[in-house]
């Protein structure tokens, strides 16, 4: 993967935000910003998006993984007043519109006491 803007994604403009239209892991997922898509290239499915799923998986093609620096990029403006439930709440629906899309189990893996990530291992076994 590869990243032309590394600067902490909270701090960003929405204009910034927008450089980083496609985001792609290994053919594998692409996220086009402008979109608020997700594609799943395997299958060629297209998810479509609300604003902080386009946000939270942002963040995840970027490797950003930890809850803070998560919640600090999805609810930008709001940060300081999102409590850890929104993020629970955000991880909980995410998970839904991939299993729903049909898309494995266990893309989304927790990292107790930090964050989350993605199951960079099972996308890649997924392509072999």
């Amino acid at each position: 993967m590869e990243f032309k803007e590394t600067t902490f994604l909270a701090q960003n403009t929405p204009e910034q935000l927008q450089a980083l239209r496609h985001l792609v892991f290994h053919d594998i997922l692409t996220l086009d910003s402008a979109k608020n898509t997700l594609t799943w290239w395997p299958e060629h499915k297209v998810i479509s998006l609300n604003e902080a799923q386009k946000r939270f998986f942002s963040c995840l093609l970027l490797r950003i993984t930890s809850k803070r620096q998560i919640i600090a990029t999805v609810w930008n403006e709001s940060y300081p007043s999102i409590s850890d439930n929104n993020y629970h709440q955000l991880l909980f629906q995410s998970r839904a519109l991939l299993k729903r899309a049909g898309l494995p189990d266990g893309l989304l893996v927790t990292l107790p006491y930090h964050g989350v990530r993605l199951n960079e291992e099972k996308l890649m076994a997924i392509t072999r």
